[in-house]
């Protein structure tokens, strides 16, 4: 299995380096930094751009995914010491920490998103030539990505998507309380461009025991 994270920042960097040398140990990581020579173990790919993106961290998952050909997975920094790595992943299914539903009339995702969102679920995917709204919501902090045939497509749509994230999610363009924790940065509720890439392609979309010994 290749797993992937990002760590970019000193202050991130310093947080996070011994749960990432702990984890790169034992398994194959791939980290997007900016600073390569930090982490020992983990095989290192620069980060370069002048804003920090949040979104970058979908564009790291579908670039390796293309390059090895074999599913990929994602976790956050934060999430590497509760990581289980026992888990058996089919050969289609993309799986993640959690998924809101943003249809019928229960849905998890009513008390965090704001109208503005609620248009933009509407949006997305006639923004890569596709019909209908999005159902789903998945949380960005896990995501495990399947082997794609048709990955260069996945990425071509991704790239129209990141243009409209990062549009969207800014500092100066924050919609509702709960992004005010994003002090800096573009591309936050990167989400949102997973989602749609997973329903124009009919990829199936699960949640799944990420955590050791914790049960969904």
């Amino acid at each position: 299995m290749i797993y992937a994270t990002m760590c970019v920042g000193k202050k991130w960097i310093d947080t996070w380096k011994l749960a990432i040398d702990n984890f790169s140990k034992d398994h194959n990581l791939h980290i997007l930094t900016d600073d390569i020579d930090k982490f020992e173990n983990a095989t290192c790919y620069e980060y370069k751009r002048d804003v920090f993106s949040y979104y970058e961290k979908i564009n790291f998952l579908l670039e390796l995914s293309k390059k090895y050909k074999e599913r990929i997975t994602f976790i956050d920094t934060d999430g590497l010491d509760d990581y289980n790595t026992d888990f058996i992943f089919d050969n289609k299914t993309f799986y993640t920490a959690h998924i809101w539903k943003l249809t019928g009339e229960v849905n998890n995702a009513s008390i965090f998103f704001s109208e503005h969102d609620w248009i933009l679920k509407d949006t997305l995917l006639s923004e890569v030539s596709s019909e209908g709204s999005l159902e789903f919501y998945i949380l960005e902090k896990i995501m495990s990505f399947p082997k794609m045939d048709n990955i260069d497509e996945i990425i071509k749509d991704n790239k129209l998507l990141q243009s409209i994230i990062e549009k969207t999610y800014n500092q100066n363009t924050i919609t509702r309380d709960k992004l005010k924790r994003y002090k800096s940065g573009i591309g936050y509720c990167e989400g949102w461009g997973m989602s749609t890439l997973c329903t124009k392609y009919n990829i199936p979309v699960k949640p799944y025991n990420w955590r050791k010994d914790i049960l969904i």
